[in-house]
Protein backbone atom coordinates (compact mmCIF):
# COMPACT_ATOMS: atom_id res chain seq x y z
CA UNK A 1 0.00 0.00 0.00
CA UNK A 2 2.35 2.39 1.01
CA UNK A 3 4.44 1.77 -2.18
CA UNK A 4 1.29 2.25 -4.68
CA UNK A 5 0.94 5.64 -2.64
CA UNK A 6 4.49 6.58 -3.27
CA UNK A 7 4.06 5.83 -6.90
CA UNK A 8 0.96 7.82 -7.05
CA UNK A 9 2.06 11.05 -4.81
CA UNK A 10 5.73 10.67 -5.16
CA UNK A 11 5.94 10.65 -1.22
CA UNK A 12 5.94 8.39 1.24
CA UNK A 13 3.02 8.67 3.75
CA UNK A 14 3.36 10.21 6.54
CA UNK A 15 3.25 8.44 10.05
CA UNK A 16 2.60 9.42 13.17
CA UNK A 17 4.87 9.25 15.78
CA UNK A 18 3.33 6.71 18.97
CA UNK A 19 2.13 8.49 22.14
CA UNK A 20 1.67 6.36 25.07
CA UNK A 21 -1.66 7.14 26.45
CA UNK A 22 -1.55 9.15 30.05
CA UNK A 23 -3.40 7.21 32.77
CA UNK A 24 -5.97 9.25 34.60
CA UNK A 25 -5.52 9.04 38.34
CA UNK A 26 -8.54 10.29 40.95
CA UNK A 27 -6.71 12.79 43.54
CA UNK A 28 -9.08 14.18 45.70
CA UNK A 29 -11.74 16.01 43.43
CA UNK A 30 -9.86 16.38 41.06
CA UNK A 31 -8.92 13.70 37.76
CA UNK A 32 -5.54 14.26 36.43
CA UNK A 33 -3.83 12.65 33.46
CA UNK A 34 -0.29 11.62 34.99
CA UNK A 35 2.33 12.81 37.75
CA UNK A 36 5.12 13.58 36.15
CA UNK A 37 7.22 13.99 38.13
CA UNK A 38 9.92 12.15 39.88
CA UNK A 39 9.95 12.25 43.87
CA UNK A 40 12.44 14.45 45.19
CA UNK A 41 15.94 13.41 46.32
CA UNK A 42 17.36 14.26 49.84
CA UNK A 43 20.30 12.85 51.13
CA UNK A 44 21.59 12.17 54.51
CA UNK A 45 25.33 11.75 55.33
CA UNK A 46 27.37 9.19 57.13
CA UNK A 47 29.70 8.92 60.69
CA UNK A 48 32.19 10.50 58.40
CA UNK A 49 30.18 13.86 57.63
CA UNK A 50 30.42 15.47 60.80
CA UNK A 51 28.15 18.51 60.06
CA UNK A 52 25.54 16.36 59.60
CA UNK A 53 25.91 13.73 62.42
CA UNK A 54 25.10 11.12 60.82
CA UNK A 55 25.48 7.20 60.81
CA UNK A 56 24.94 3.84 59.57
CA UNK A 57 25.44 0.42 60.92
CA UNK A 58 25.62 -2.74 59.14
CA UNK A 59 26.11 -6.26 60.43
CA UNK A 60 27.87 -7.86 57.63
CA UNK A 61 26.40 -11.35 58.74
CA UNK A 62 22.30 -10.72 58.40
CA UNK A 63 22.61 -8.21 55.86
CA UNK A 64 20.96 -5.87 57.79
CA UNK A 65 21.18 -1.72 57.49
CA UNK A 66 20.41 0.79 60.14
CA UNK A 67 20.86 4.67 59.64
CA UNK A 68 19.32 8.19 59.45
CA UNK A 69 17.45 9.00 55.77
CA UNK A 70 16.69 12.45 56.99
CA UNK A 71 18.35 14.53 59.69
CA UNK A 72 15.64 17.99 60.60
CA UNK A 73 16.52 21.54 60.57
CA UNK A 74 19.51 21.51 58.07
CA UNK A 75 19.38 23.79 55.18
CA UNK A 76 19.82 21.87 51.57
CA UNK A 77 21.74 23.35 48.97
CA UNK A 78 18.25 23.45 47.43
CA UNK A 79 16.73 25.57 49.57
CA UNK A 80 14.95 23.21 51.63
CA UNK A 81 14.58 22.06 55.65
CA UNK A 82 12.86 19.05 56.72
CA UNK A 83 10.55 19.95 60.08
CA UNK A 84 10.15 18.10 63.05
CA UNK A 85 7.15 15.57 62.40
CA UNK A 86 7.53 15.53 58.54
CA UNK A 87 7.35 11.85 57.82
CA UNK A 88 4.52 11.48 60.53
CA UNK A 89 1.50 10.76 59.00
CA UNK A 90 3.64 9.06 55.79
CA UNK A 91 4.43 6.44 58.18
CA UNK A 92 1.51 6.38 60.57
CA UNK A 93 -0.46 5.35 57.24
CA UNK A 94 1.91 3.06 55.74
CA UNK A 95 1.13 -0.54 55.84
CA UNK A 96 4.49 -2.55 55.11
CA UNK A 97 7.64 -1.44 54.48
CA UNK A 98 9.67 1.37 52.15
CA UNK A 99 11.64 -0.44 49.11
CA UNK A 100 15.21 -0.45 49.61
CA UNK A 101 16.91 1.31 46.21
CA UNK A 102 19.99 1.13 44.90
CA UNK A 103 21.01 4.74 43.51
CA UNK A 104 17.26 5.96 43.38
CA UNK A 105 16.94 3.32 40.56
CA UNK A 106 12.99 2.08 40.41
CA UNK A 107 14.18 -0.86 38.68
CA UNK A 108 16.77 -2.14 41.47
CA UNK A 109 14.89 -2.96 44.76
CA UNK A 110 17.68 -4.94 46.84
CA UNK A 111 15.88 -4.71 50.16
CA UNK A 112 13.06 -3.85 52.28
CA UNK A 113 12.78 -0.84 54.95
CA UNK A 114 10.70 -2.25 57.71
CA UNK A 115 11.42 -0.06 60.91
CA UNK A 116 11.42 3.53 61.00
CA UNK A 117 11.51 6.41 63.70
CA UNK A 118 11.33 10.03 64.09
CA UNK A 119 13.61 10.93 67.28
CA UNK A 120 15.14 14.20 67.56
CA UNK A 121 18.00 14.12 65.42
CA UNK A 122 15.91 12.74 62.13
CA UNK A 123 14.52 10.03 60.49
CA UNK A 124 15.55 6.94 62.04
CA UNK A 125 15.34 3.72 59.81
CA UNK A 126 16.54 -0.12 59.53
CA UNK A 127 16.15 -2.79 56.46
CA UNK A 128 17.23 -5.97 55.30
CA UNK A 129 19.27 -6.64 52.56
CA UNK A 130 17.72 -9.57 50.05
CA UNK A 131 20.55 -11.36 49.25
CA UNK A 132 18.78 -13.30 46.76
CA UNK A 133 18.76 -10.00 44.51
CA UNK A 134 22.01 -10.22 42.33
CA UNK A 135 22.82 -6.14 43.28
CA UNK A 136 21.89 -6.60 46.79
CA UNK A 137 25.18 -8.76 46.76
CA UNK A 138 27.20 -6.13 45.37
CA UNK A 139 25.61 -3.76 47.54
CA UNK A 140 26.55 -5.62 50.42
CA UNK A 141 30.81 -6.24 49.70
CA UNK A 142 30.66 -2.60 48.83
CA UNK A 143 28.69 -1.21 51.76
CA UNK A 144 31.65 -3.59 53.96
CA UNK A 145 34.26 -2.46 52.32
CA UNK A 146 33.43 1.22 52.94
CA UNK A 147 32.88 2.26 49.50
CA UNK A 148 28.89 3.28 49.71
CA UNK A 149 27.82 5.19 52.86
CA UNK A 150 25.32 6.73 52.77
CA UNK A 151 21.59 7.13 52.57
CA UNK A 152 19.20 8.98 50.64
CA UNK A 153 15.23 9.61 50.13
CA UNK A 154 12.53 9.99 47.83
CA UNK A 155 10.10 11.60 48.88
CA UNK A 156 6.85 14.39 47.70
CA UNK A 157 6.37 17.48 49.16
CA UNK A 158 2.49 17.53 50.69
CA UNK A 159 2.76 20.67 53.09
CA UNK A 160 5.40 23.47 53.22
CA UNK A 161 6.06 27.41 54.49
CA UNK A 162 8.51 29.28 52.76
CA UNK A 163 10.54 31.23 54.77
CA UNK A 164 10.07 35.22 54.22
CA UNK A 165 13.44 35.97 55.34
CA UNK A 166 15.72 33.56 53.49
CA UNK A 167 13.83 32.20 51.16
CA UNK A 168 13.97 28.62 52.66
CA UNK A 169 11.17 26.04 52.10
CA UNK A 170 10.55 24.48 54.91
CA UNK A 171 9.08 20.93 54.45
CA UNK A 172 5.85 20.44 56.84
CA UNK A 173 4.67 17.19 55.96
CA UNK A 174 5.90 14.89 52.97
CA UNK A 175 4.84 11.73 51.80
CA UNK A 176 7.94 8.54 51.77
CA UNK A 177 8.47 6.73 48.33
CA UNK A 178 12.06 5.04 48.98
CA UNK A 179 15.46 5.06 50.61
CA UNK A 180 18.11 4.23 48.52
CA UNK A 181 21.64 3.18 49.18
CA UNK A 182 23.99 5.92 47.44
CA UNK A 183 27.67 7.02 46.44
CA UNK A 184 27.79 10.27 47.03
CA UNK A 185 25.16 11.75 50.08
CA UNK A 186 27.09 14.53 50.76
CA UNK A 187 27.59 16.19 47.25
CA UNK A 188 24.67 18.42 47.27
CA UNK A 189 25.49 19.68 43.61
CA UNK A 190 25.03 15.89 42.48
CA UNK A 191 21.73 15.93 43.79
CA UNK A 192 20.47 19.01 42.26
CA UNK A 193 22.08 18.57 38.66
CA UNK A 194 20.86 15.01 39.30
CA UNK A 195 16.95 15.28 40.35
CA UNK A 196 15.95 18.83 40.85
CA UNK A 197 17.07 20.37 37.65
CA UNK A 198 15.67 17.20 35.99
CA UNK A 199 12.64 18.99 35.32
CA UNK A 200 12.11 20.36 31.92
CA UNK A 201 11.44 23.86 31.52
CA UNK A 202 8.04 23.43 31.10
CA UNK A 203 7.65 22.11 34.35
CA UNK A 204 10.17 24.20 36.16
CA UNK A 205 7.96 27.36 34.74
CA UNK A 206 4.74 25.93 36.44
CA UNK A 207 6.59 24.85 39.71
CA UNK A 208 7.75 28.37 39.99
CA UNK A 209 4.25 29.87 39.48
CA UNK A 210 2.72 27.51 42.06
CA UNK A 211 5.55 28.08 44.82
CA UNK A 212 6.18 31.72 43.88
CA UNK A 213 3.35 33.27 42.77
CA UNK A 214 4.97 34.32 39.75
CA UNK A 215 3.27 35.74 36.75
CA UNK A 216 3.47 33.10 33.48
CA UNK A 217 6.47 35.52 31.98
CA UNK A 218 7.83 35.95 35.13
CA UNK A 219 8.46 32.26 35.40
CA UNK A 220 9.89 32.19 31.75
CA UNK A 221 12.26 34.79 32.47
CA UNK A 222 13.49 33.25 35.98
CA UNK A 223 13.62 29.67 33.79
CA UNK A 224 15.86 31.60 30.97
CA UNK A 225 17.97 33.23 33.89
CA UNK A 226 18.60 30.14 35.37
CA UNK A 227 19.52 28.23 32.15
CA UNK A 228 21.71 30.66 31.38
CA UNK A 229 23.19 30.88 34.53
CA UNK A 230 23.67 26.69 34.62
CA UNK A 231 25.62 27.05 31.44
CA UNK A 232 27.50 30.12 32.67
CA UNK A 233 28.91 27.90 35.33
CA UNK A 234 29.92 24.83 33.15
CA UNK A 235 30.75 21.73 34.55
CA UNK A 236 33.42 23.26 37.17
CA UNK A 237 33.10 21.36 40.59
CA UNK A 238 33.08 24.53 42.39
CA UNK A 239 30.23 24.75 44.49
CA UNK A 240 29.95 28.34 43.56
CA UNK A 241 27.69 27.97 40.79
CA UNK A 242 25.36 25.90 42.14
CA UNK A 243 24.72 28.01 45.52
CA UNK A 244 24.31 30.58 42.56
CA UNK A 245 21.43 28.88 41.28
CA UNK A 246 20.38 28.03 45.17
CA UNK A 247 20.36 31.94 46.21
CA UNK A 248 18.41 32.57 42.93
CA UNK A 249 15.76 30.28 43.75
CA UNK A 250 15.07 31.13 47.57
CA UNK A 251 15.25 34.87 46.05
CA UNK A 252 12.42 34.05 43.73
CA UNK A 253 10.60 32.51 46.17
CA UNK A 254 10.78 35.52 48.64
CA UNK A 255 9.39 37.70 46.11
CA UNK A 256 6.46 35.35 45.65
CA UNK A 257 5.32 35.71 49.33
CA UNK A 258 6.23 39.30 49.17
CA UNK A 259 3.25 39.50 46.51
CA UNK A 260 1.15 36.69 48.26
Amino acid sequence: MDDRLIAVTGRAPERKPFVTPLTPRICGPYTILADRRAPERKSAGTIEQLACDLELKFDDGTGRIDGYGSVFGLLDRGGDIVLPGAFKASLRGRKGGVPMLWQHDPSIVIGLWDKFEEDEKGLKISGQLVMDVPQAAVARALVKAGAVKGLSIGYRTQDYEIDRTTGARRLKKVDLWEVSLVTFPMLPEAQITGVKSALDARALEQQLRSECNLSSAAAVKAVAIVKQHLRDGGDKPEQEPRDGVKDLLMSLRRAGTALA
